[in-house]
């Protein structure tokens, strides 16, 4: 789906950012080997979806309040 990883990183950066964990972002950042400024509506890669999901679940995991 065009836009998904957009998506992802986005509700995940709102969420973390609302609740003071901007360390989180950046760890989702950092494994999901991700470049915020590339991720666009247009971008259609499940790969780069799949990567940002596992990183995503990691760093909730061990940090609830993220």
């Amino acid at each position: 789906m065009k836009g998904r990883a957009l998506q992802l990183y986005e509700d995940f950066r709102r969420s973390a950012a609302a609740s003071g964990n901007l360390f989180g972002i950046c760890r989702v950042i950092l494994l999901a080997r991700i470049i915020p400024e590339e991720l666009t509506v247009d971008l259609d890669d499940p790969s780069v979806e799949e990567r940002l999901e596992r990183a995503i679940d990691s760093v909730t995991r061990r940090d609830p309040a993220a």
